[in-house]
C-alpha cells in the first residue's frame, strides 16, 4: 500500500439545496455565528483561509482555535503564526477575533492548533512550531486570564536529531479528575523519520505546562504510516491514546487504541477497534496531497477521535471511538463509524454507522464529546442534502444511552456550502491560498460539551470574496460556531 500520509510532513508549510427524499434531517438548525474577522485577511495574496478548528469551553468562555493564513506574512521570527484564536465571553453569542496565537520566542508558529481546558479555567493550546533554525517542534501555550492572552509556547522536540525528524498532527488533553495525576497536561503527535519510520510520541507536564518531559514512543514503530492521534482522560486518571495506522498491502487503516494507568509512563497492549477502508485515493488528482480524495478534490485523512464518559451514570468509564470509513464494493464513499469500549478496552458496542442518511454521499471529519451527564455527541461534515454529493453541511448525532442508540441526526448548518478552488490553481501549491497544500480544506472540526449544551465549530465556505486573482469571486473559508441544547 502506498504511504498515504508520507507527503503530509513534507508539505505542511506549504444555496441551500432541496432536501433529498432519502435524506433524514431532524429539527431546525441553530443560529450560525462567524468566529473569525475577515477584515484581518490578506486579500491581495489570497491568504484568507480559516479552517481546521478546535474548541474548548469553560463557563461562559468559549475559545476557538484554527488555521489562519491571513496574518502569517511577512514571516518574522518571534511574531508569525499560522494559527488564530477567537474568544467569546457570553457563551458563544458573539466572538472577538484575537488574531494570531502567540508565536514562540525564536521562530514561528505553524498549524494544527488543538485546545483543552482544565477544571480551574486554564486553557492550553498545542500546535506545530519551528525554531529560528527551522527545526520542527511541538509548542504548548497556556492562558490563565480567560483566554485574553496566551503565553509564549513551551517547545518540545521529537526524539531524533534536529531538523531531520518531522513532527506533525498533535493532540492535547488535561487530567482534571482530582485524582493522583490531576493537573497533568498530555500531548501526543506523530514523528516522521528520514528512514521512513513513523511513531506516535507522548510528552507530559506535571507543573501546569511550564516544563514537558522528553517524549516517549507510545505506539509500535516501523515503516508504516501512523497519524491522527487523539487523547482522553478517564474518570480515575486513566490515559487513553488512539491513532490511525496503515495496514500493509491493503487500502485499510487500523484504528488503534491503548491505555496507561500511570500517566503515560507505561502502556497496556495495543487494541484494534476497527478497520477503515480508504476510498477515492486518486494520486493523479492531487499529487501534492497525502490523503485520499473526497469529491470536490478534498484531501482527507483517517483521524480517529476518542472521548471518555466521566459521568456518574451507567456508562461511566466507557471509552468512545469515532472514525470514518468507506464501505466495500463502493456501497458508500465515506460514513461515520462509532464503537464503545469498557475501561479495559474490551468491546461493548462493535463498530456501527452513526449517520442515518440512506444516500451514498460522503460524511467526514468526525469529532466527539461527552457531557458531564453522559450525553454523547458526534459531529461531522455531511453531503446528504446534495444529490450531486458536493455541497457540505455540518451535522450532529446525540446518544443518551452510552451509544446503544442515537437520536435522529440534526443539521447544524443553516446554509450548505461548496468547495473553494483548492486544486489546479496557478499558485506554487496549486491551492488558491499558497500557504495551504493542494486539495487542503482542513483536516478536522470540533465539538465540546457542558451540562446543558453541545458547542460546535467548523470550517465553512458559505461566503464569497472578490480578490485580484478571482475578480468574479470565490468561496471564502471561514470558521463558524453553533450551540445545540442536549435536551430539546
Amino acid at each position: 500500500m502506498k504511504k498515504i500520509w508520507r507527503a503530509l510532513g513534507s508539505l505542511a508549510l506549504l444555496s441551500i439545496v432541496a432536501i433529498a427524499a432519502s435524506a433524514q434531517v431532524s429539527s431546525t438548525p441553530p443560529k450560525n455565528i462567524r468566529v473569525n474577522d475577515p477584515a484581518q485577511d490578506s486579500l491581495v495574496e489570497d491568504h484568507t483561509t480559516q479552517s481546521e478548528v478546535s474548541l474548548a469551553v469553560f463557563g461562559q468562555t468559549v475559545v476557538v482555535a484554527y488555521v489562519d493564513t491571513g496574518q502569517f506574512l511577512p514571516r518574522i521570527n518571534g511574531q508569525s503564526s499560522l494559527a488564530g484564536i477567537s474568544v467569546s465571553t457570553d457563551g458563544g453569542k458573539t466572538f472577538q477575533d484575537k488574531g494570531r496565537l502567540t508565536a514562540n520566542a525564536s521562530g514561528w508558529g505553524l498549524s494544527d492548533p488543538v485546545l483543552t481546558v482544565d477544571r480551574r479555567g486554564n486553557f492550553y493550546s498545542v500546535s506545530n512550531q519551528r525554531n529560528a533554525q527551522g527545526d520542527p517542534l511541538m509548542g504548548v501555550s497556556k492562558s490563565s486570564d480567560g483566554d485574553q492572552t496566551f503565553s509564549v509556547p513551551v517547545l518540545i522536540p521529537g526524539t531524533g536529531p534536529s531538523n531531520s525528524f518531522y513532527q506533525d498532527k498533535p493532540w492535547i488533553a488535561v487530567d482534571d479528575t482530582g485524582g493522583p495525576f490531576d493537573g497533568n497536561v498530555y500531548i501526543a503527535w506523530t514523528e516522521f523519520t528520514p528512514a521512513g519510520e513513523e511513531r506516535v510520541l507522548l510528552s507530559r507536564s506535571t507543573d501546569g505546562g511550564q516544563i514537558f518531559s522528553a517524549p516517549t514512543i507510545s505506539s509500535a514503530t516501523g515503516p508504516v504510516s501512523q497519524i491522527g492521534t487523539s487523547l482522553a482522560v478517564g474518570p480515575n486518571g486513566e490515559l487513553y491514546l488512539a491513532w490511525g495506522e496503515e495496514i500493509p498491502d491493503s487500502e485499510k487503516i487500523g484504528i488503534r487504541i491503548r491505555k496507561s494507568s500511570n500517566a503515560g509512563q507505561s502502556w497496556g497492549p495495543i487494541v484494534t477497534v476497527g478497520e477503515a477502508l480508504l476510498s477515492r485515493h486518486e494520486d493523479n488528482v492531487c499529487p501534492r496531497s497525502a490523503g485520499y480524495i473526497l469529491n470536490g478534490k478534498i484531501s482527507n485523512f483517517i483521524l480517529p477521535a476518542i472521548a471518555v464518559d466521566r459521568s456518574s451514570g451507567p456508562s461511566r468509564g466507557r471509552v468512545y471511538v469515532v472514525y470514518e470509513t468507506a464501505l466495500p464494493n463502493n456501497e458508500d464513499q465515506s460514513d461515520i463509524y462509532f464503537a464503545a469500549l469498557d475501561s479495559d478496552l474490551k468491546t461493548v458496542i462493535a463498530p456501527k454507522r452513526v449517520n442515518d442518511d440512506t444516500t451514498k454521499n460522503e460524511q467526514f471529519f468526525p469529532a466527539i464529546a461527552v457531557s458531564p451527564s453522559g450525553a454523547l455527541g458526534i459531529a461531522f461534515f455531511d453531503r446528504r442534502l446534495d444529490p450531486n454529493n458536493l455541497l457540505i453541511d455540518y451535522f450532529l448525532a446525540i446518544s443518551k444511552d452510552g451509544g446503544t442508540t442515537f437520536e435522529p441526526n440534526q443539521r447544524v448548518t443553516d446554509t450548505s456550502f461548496g468547495v473553494p478552488p483548492i486544486a489546479g490553481q496557478s499558485t506554487s501549491t496549486k491551492n488558491f491560498d499558497s500557504l495551504r497544500n493542494e486539495c487542503y480544506m482542513g483536516d478536522y472540526a470540533a465539538i465540546a460539551a457542558d451540562a446543558n449544551n453541545f458547542y460546535l465549530a467548523w470550517g465553512d465556505n458559505r461566503n464569497t470574496v472578490t480578490t485580484p486573482a478571482y475578480p468574479s469571486g470565490r468561496p471564502d473559508p471561514d470558521v463558524y460556531f453553533a450551540t445545540m441544547p442536549i435536551e430539546k
